[in-house]
């Protein structure tokens, strides 16, 4: 068993792909991960930028299986004793991952973590957030998010007053730089793959918090995160799938009541 592998899932996004796979073959990272790459059946010049790295190990879909499906097939093929799941439009860096095996070592309760995750300007993206309440999807996933984009609701969920220059124990952490521990997949399972895009990231924590372990926040392992913003068009196939993700979430977890 490796220390840590890297799950990346992609969908037509080879010059992205590239500048994040390069990032992780840094020569500055003195533990470099194993890495595993899903294909969820890209039409661009992905196939010959995995040829760039030959150490990858690949798996190819024939359609776009989705995120929580592809991650799955990923975690399946990785050797890791933590994965850690990286979003294709990221580059992560140097001193990342050594971080990231050192936190998770010291922490053993820690069955979940994210880093702290910049956008392209350095400005922070606030990847730790609490759980979404019915409030908390409306004012973030409907048409009053336009309006009022800085309510108390959306503030709270984002953590957006909190110090994120100190590690720490949270609700959730988002997707795109998402570590998880192999002892807790086998106990808890892998992703629910009833989600297509989107929520899949928060329903793992959920589970992790109804197992009486713990999800954290790295404050000192980086990435950046080139995000797409097309699920944040109202109108967008991926918002319409992000929204249904959503109401997925609640109707299992606070409805239904799927886990204790």
């Amino acid at each position: 068993m490796v220390p840590l592998s890297v799950v990346i899932v992609t969908w037509n996004q080879d010059k992205k792909l590239e500048k994040c796979l390069w990032s992780i073959y840094n020569k500055e990272h003195s533990l470099p991960p194993e890495v595993v790459v899903v294909d969820n059946n890209s039409l661009d010049r992905t196939p010959e930028v995995l040829e760039k790295f030959p150490k990858i190990k690949k798996v190819k879909n024939q359609i776009n299986r989705g995120v929580a499906v592809a991650r799955n097939q990923g975690i399946a093929k990785a050797q890791g004793k933590y994965l850690m799941m990286l979003d294709d439009d990221t580059h992560v860096y140097p001193g990342c991952f050594e971080k990231v095996i050192s936190f998770m070592d010291k922490n053993p309760d820690c069955w979940c973590a994210g880093t702290k995750t910049l956008n392209d300007r350095g400005e922070l993206e606030y990847n730790a957030r609490t759980f979404y309440t019915l409030p908390i999807i409306l004012f973030r996933r409907t048409f009053l998010e336009r309006f009022l984009p800085s309510n108390r609701f959306t503030r709270r969920h984002l953590m957006t007053d909190w110090d994120h220059n100190t590690s720490s124990e949270v609700d959730w952490v988002a997707g795109a730089s998402y570590v998880m521990r192999r002892e807790a997949i086998d106990k808890i399972g892998p992703f629910d793959e009833g989600y297509f895009f989107g929520f899949e990231d928060m329903d793992w924590c959920y589970r992790v918090h109804a197992a009486g372990k713990k999800v954290f926040y790295i404050h000192d392992a980086i990435i950046v995160h080139s995000a797409q913003r097309s699920s944040r068009k109202i109108f967008s196939k991926k918002a319409f799938s992000h929204l249904l993700s959503t109401f997925r979430f609640y109707y299992r977890n606070h409805l239904k009541k799927s886990y204790p």
